[in-house]
């Protein structure tokens, strides 16, 4: 794998996000080495916790990559926004539980990793949010249907409609991450809290997961098939192709004609 760095040791799996310098940002090839990272996780039965962490200091992860996604037709988005879902299910439907060890910039499918994740761990300097509205479009990887079951409607609306971002005890209150602690204790934290999950007895942590998911996931699937048809429709809007393009040449956006 070139972007994804995978270790394991007392039956903790750590996977690790290698793209500091693009600030971590998910291509394609990047979502399928993290699922199959998580599959290697997923296969090995000696596993009883995984923590998913990124190299650097400035990102958790900055989301997609823009360069990449501003090429996409609707086609292509949706096959993009599916396999990115792929990934984010891979996490939410794990075999056992995975802990998100997060530092910087967690933004759009950052923040979508965390939705999807069992516990999250943030660091004091986090910044989390999904700004996909910015660029003209929504977000695809499973945030317009994962925020509101974390945080409720109206408060996934509000942050979805503005594209704000989450400090890290802002996001502590609403419930999308469970821990702060400063940056240099960050791996410390989620380290220990997954030894303490790995220490419980491995069929009944794997079954707890599965109930709890089981009374949330009900009506999941249809729910993100709705949100990838509908963000595959934006990308035939010169709406968006402006938001992105102006994104890339960081300028403001042109005015918006509802098309």
């Amino acid at each position: 794998m070139e972007f994804m760095l995978y270790e394991s040791s007392n039956h903790i799996a750590v996977i690790t996000v290698n793209r500091p310098r693009a600030l971590n940002a998910f291509n394609s090839q990047m979502l399928d080495e993290l699922t199959s990272a998580l599959k290697q996780a997923e296969e090995d039965k000696d596993i009883r916790c995984v923590i998913l962490t990124a190299a650097g200091e400035r990102a958790f992860t900055a989301g997609g990559d823009i360069k990449e996604e501003v090429q996409l037709n609707p086609a292509e988005a949706a096959a993009f926004s599916e396999r990115g879902k792929k990934c984010i299910l891979s996490i939410f439907h794990h075999r056992v539980p995975v802990i998100s060890a997060v530092r910087g910039y967690a933004l759009g499918g950052g923040m979508e990793i965390i939705l999807a994740s069992d516990i999250t761990v943030a660091a004091t300097d986090a910044k989390i949010g999904i700004p996909t509205i910015r660029l003209g479009g929504i977000p695809g990887w499973g945030s317009t249907v994962l925020l509101p079951r974390t945080v409720g409607a109206s408060r996934a609306k509000e942050l979805l409609y503005s594209g704000r971002s989450l400090d890290a005890e802002e996001a502590l209150r609403l419930g999308v991450v469970e821990f702060v602690t400063e940056p240099e204790k960050l791996m410390e934290t989620a380290q220990k809290l997954a030894a303490e999950i790995a220490d419980m007895a491995p069929v009944a942590v794997e079954s707890m997961k599965k109930s709890i998911n089981g009374s949330i996931s009900t009506g999941l699937d249809e729910c993100l098939k709705t949100e990838t048809d509908l963000f595959a429709a934006c990308f035939a809007t010169a709406d968006h192709l402006e938001a992105t393009t102006a994104f890339l040449e960081k300028r403001p956006h042109g005015e918006y004609h509802g098309n």
